[in-house]
C-alpha cells in the first residue's frame, strides 16, 4: 500500500498565485473605500446566510471595494521560501507581471533567479517554462495546483461564487485564528465544492482561506490553507506583504513582497517570442 510523502522540493511558484500585494513601506491604517455590495440576500434566506453575506460585503469593502475588484495590471517584486515538514528548503527571488484580461481572467509571467533567465508563463489554460533552451509545459501537478487555487481565490469568490444564485452561504460564527478573533464564512457551490474564508472582526480583512479537494491517488481529501498577514496600503488597497501556504497542516511556502507597482503590463511579454533575461519594465 503506498505511503504518502510530501515532495522533497516544493515548487516556488506554488506561492505565486494571482493576487495583490504592496510596497515594503511602514504599516499604516488601511484606507476605506465606500461600502460596496458584492452579494445580495435572497428572499426567505436564513438569518445565518444574511449574516454571512454582510460579513463578505464588509470584507470586500475593507479590501478597497471597487478599487480592489478592478485593480488591473501590476508588476510585483519579491522572494519566496519553500518548506518540507515545516523546515525551510530554499529561497528564491522573483519578478511577477500580472496582466488582467476580460471576463475576470488574467495571465502571469514569473521571472526567476537574479538573471531572470527562467520564466514561468501562466495563461488562462496552461503553464509553461521558458529558458534559453526552449519552451516546455510545466509538470501537470504544478499546473493543477495553480488553477485549483485560482478557482478558490478571493477574486473568484467575488466574481463567480457570489454571483451564482445556487451558492450556499453558511455563517460559522466567531473563532480565534493566529491569536486573532475572526468571523468564519463557508461557501458551497452547486457542485458541492466548498471554501472557508476567515476575516478579522476588528478590520474585516481576510486572514485565512481554506478548501479541501480529493486526492487522485489516495482517494481521500487534501487541505489547502492560505494565510494573509502584514497588510499595507497601496493606492487605497490594503494588501498583505506576507502570504503563507499550508498543505495538510504543514507549511509549504511563504511569499514576501518587496515592492509593487500598479501599471500597464506589455502583452508582448506573454507571446512565444517574449524576451528572456533582464529587460526594462
Amino acid at each position: 500500500m503506498p505511503t504518502r510523502v510530501q515532495p522533497l522540493k516544493t515548487a516556488l511558484l506554488l506561492a505565486l498565485l494571482a493576487g495583490t500585494f504592496a510596497y515594503a513601506q511602514q504599516p499604516q491604517a488601511p484606507k476605506r473605500e465606500e461600502n460596496i455590495v458584492v452579494t445580495q440576500p435572497k428572499p426567505g434566506e436564513e438569518l445565518d446566510q444574511v449574516k454571512a453575506r454582510a460579513a463578505l460585503n464588509a470584507m470586500y469593502s475593507a479590501l478597497g471595494g471597487a478599487r480592489w475588484l478592478n485593480r488591473g495590471d501590476y508588476v510585483l517584486k519579491g522572494h519566496t521560501s519553500s518548506f518540507y515538514k515545516n523546515a525551510p528548503t530554499g529561497v528564491g527571488d522573483f519578478l511577477q507581471f500580472h496582466h488582467a484580461l476580460p471576463n475576470n481572467q488574467w495571465e502571469d509571467r514569473i521571472e526567476l533567479t537574479k538573471k531572470r533567465d527562467i520564466v514561468q508563463l501562466w495563461t488562462t489554460t496552461e503553464g509553461v517554462e521558458i529558458t534559453y533552451k526552449g519552451r516546455k509545459p510545466l509538470p501537470k501537478p504544478q499546473q493543477e495546483d495553480y488553477f485549483r487555487r485560482i478557482k478558490y481565490s478571493l477574486d473568484t469568490i467575488a466574481n463567480v461564487w457570489l454571483k451564482d444564485p445556487a451558492t450556499l452561504l453558511i455563517y460559522g460564527g466567531t473563532a480565534v485564528v493566529a491569536r486573532r478573533q475572526v468571523e468564519q464564512i463557508t461557501l458551497i457551490d452547486k457542485d458541492n465544492n466548498s471554501v472557508e474564508v476567515d476575516m478579522e472582526t476588528s478590520t474585516h480583512l481576510p486572514l485565512r482561506r481554506i478548501f479541501k479537494f480529493r486526492n487522485a491517488t489516495y482517494k481521500d481529501f487534501d487541505e489547502d490553507v492560505e494565510e494573509y498577514s502584514d497588510f499595507h496600503d497601496i493606492d487605497g488597497i490594503p494588501t498583505p506583504m506576507v502570504t503563507t501556504r499550508y498543505s495538510n497542516g504543514d507549511m509549504v511556502a511563504q511569499r514576501f513582497v518587496e515592492e509593487m507597482h500598479y501599471k500597464p503590463v506589455d502583452p508582448a511579454l506573454f507571446t512565444p517570442n517574449a524576451p528572456i533575461g533582464k529587460h526594462s519594465y
